[in-house]
Parts: structure tokens; C-alpha cells; sequence
């Protein structure tokens, strides 16, 4: 079968079309026929070897999609099974996280929940912040980014989102007030959650006491400033619960063949919202 990803670890240039025997499922596991899967910026450090995910090469770049149960024919999504990834014409879900897809909702916009949506929700009960509470939010306008500020603003929180101007508008969609990158001085939030890292995570961790501090783009330094990363739970309870609230904004399609231009619009780390796969 056909696959997008990879022979061993390293940048884009490794990434290329394969043809690869067909997935057996094993124990735990659930095999579909995929519909559509979704680019996500952890994947490229998987694809880079930087953390720490098990790989089995060659490996399909990937971590989440949507599809049909071979031998069911079940309209699912979910999150990969451990060593595998989505991007081919067949993938392995881990059970525990294969989830029907609702009625109404596009089975393209299904595939983007599992790591986007699945990682804002469980964010959010780790804050399990009150309701009237502010959220900064670092990177508001990318796919966490904007699956974080619905659910808050359901939550009844005040959100902060700090993007690009040219995401404003997507931004103050959501519910949330827009501010410009590095000009939320002067702002005194309840909780900082970071889609950035690096010097912007440094440089907004001085607004909260580091338990109030969690980022998903920089392990390493949250934790040294005195903050987490987000405990993930990828089951099928937690997708149920995102599934009824999402309004994912795609904010373009790829077919598998043209992979690589979907991954290039996510590193180039200026993409709006989710980037999406397709397969027929």
C-alpha cells in the first residue's frame, strides 16, 4: 500500500511516497481504511527523532485520522496505535481511542480531533481554571490553538489570544480577544497556556506561578520554569466529549500525493488552523 513518510529519522528531505506491506493489526489495535489524517507540529519531531515516540521504520508520518473499520466498514477516528502512523491508505488506531464519527460531522474534520482538540481538552481539566477566568493563550490561530480557545470560551473562560495579525479575525471568532505577538504586557492571566516555546514561553512564564504554566511546544523548558507539559488521554470517553463541542477550521486540503506541501504549510509554522490529508 501507498504511505507518506519516512526510512529514518531527520527533516523534510527523508519524507518521501512509499510502498509498504499492508498493516496487520495486533492486540489492541484497530485497522481502517483511511479517509483523512491530519498534519500536526509533533509529528515533525517524531519525524526528527526529538520525542522520544517509538518508531518502526519505515514509518508513516502521523499521529491521528479518520476512516472506515476494515471488515466493519465503521465510520471511526482516532489516535495511532504505538509505532505506527497515518498517512497511507491503511493505518492502526489504538483501540482504546477509536471513536465513531458523529452524525453531520465531516469525516475530515473528525480526523483533526484526536491530537488538536484531544490535548486542548485535556489541558483544560488540568487547569480546571473557574469559570471567568483568563487564559493566555501563545499561537491562539494554529490547530491547538484554535480548538483550546473554543473550548475555554465554552467553559466560560476569558481567553487571551496571542497570534499574527493576519489571524485576528479567525482569532476574535472564536470568542477570544486578539492581541498582537509579544505585546501582552500589562495583561495578568490566570493560566498561561504556549503553542510557541523557545524565548516567547520564557518571556510570558513571568505571568503566573509555574503550576499555571503549560506548554506543548517546549517540554524541556516548561519544566524548567517551573511548569508541565499536558498529560495526554487519548480514549475514546475524552474524543466523545471534544467530538460534541469542535468547530475545526481547516484551513486547507491535500491529497496523500501532494503530503509534502501539506507538512511544508505546518513547519513553516504560519498555518491557520488544521491542514488536512485525503485519501479517496
Amino acid at each position: 500500500m501507498r504511505v507518506f513518510g519516512f526510512r529514518s529519522h531527520g527533516g523534510p528531505e527523508v519524507l518521501e511516497l512509499l510502498d509498504v506491506p499492508a498493516p496487520t493489526p495486533g492486540p489492541g489495535q484497530v485497522l481502517i481504511d483511511v479517509l483523512a489524517t491530519s498534519v500536526n507540529p509533533g509529528d515533525l519531531r517524531t519525524r526528527e527523532g526529538t520525542n522520544g515516540w517509538e518508531v518502526n521504520f519505515p514509518m508513516a508520518f502521523g499521529r491521528e485520522a479518520a476512516g472506515r473499520v476494515v471488515g466493519t466498514g465503521e465510520l471511526v477516528f482516532g489516535a495511532a496505535a504505538s509505532g505506527h502512523g497515518t498517512f497511507g491508505e491503511q493505518a492502526l488506531l489504538d483501540a482504546a481511542s477509536v471513536t465513531p464519527v458523529p452524525a453531520g460531522m465531516d469525516v475530515r474534520h473528525a480526523a483533526c480531533l484526536p491530537v488538536a482538540w484531544g490535548t486542548a481538552q485535556d489541558a483544560l481539566d488540568m487547569l480546571d481554571l473557574s469559570a471567568g477566568s483568563q487564559l493566555l493563550v501563545l499561537g491562539a490561530g494554529g490547530g491547538v490553538g484554535t480548538a483550546i480557545t473554543t473550548l475555554a470560551t465554552a467553559r466560560g473562560l476569558e481567553v487571551i489570544g496571542v497570534a499574527s495579525d493576519a489571524k485576528k479575525e479567525l482569532v476574535e471568532s472564536l470568542g477570544a480577544r486578539h492581541v498582537p505577538k509579544g505585546q501582552w504586557a500589562g495583561e495578568h492571566p490566570a493560566a498561561v497556556f504556549d503553542l510557541v516555546g523557545g524565548d516567547t514561553l520564557r518571556e510570558a512564564a513571568v505571568l503566573v506561578p509555574g503550576a499555571r504554566l503549560v506548554s506543548v511546544a517546549d517540554k524541556p523548558l516548561v519544566e524548567k520554569l517551573g511548569g508541565s507539559a499536558v498529560p495526554r488521554r487519548r480514549t475514546r470517553e475524552v474524543f466523545e466529549q471534544v467530538a460534541r463541542q469542535a468547530r475545526v477550521h481547516v484551513s486547507a486540503y491535500y491529497p496523500l500525493e501532494r503530503a509534502a506541501e501539506a507538512v511544508a504549510a505546518v513547519e513553516d509554522g504560519h498555518a491557520t488552523g488544521k491542514v488536512v490529508v485525503t485519501l479517496d
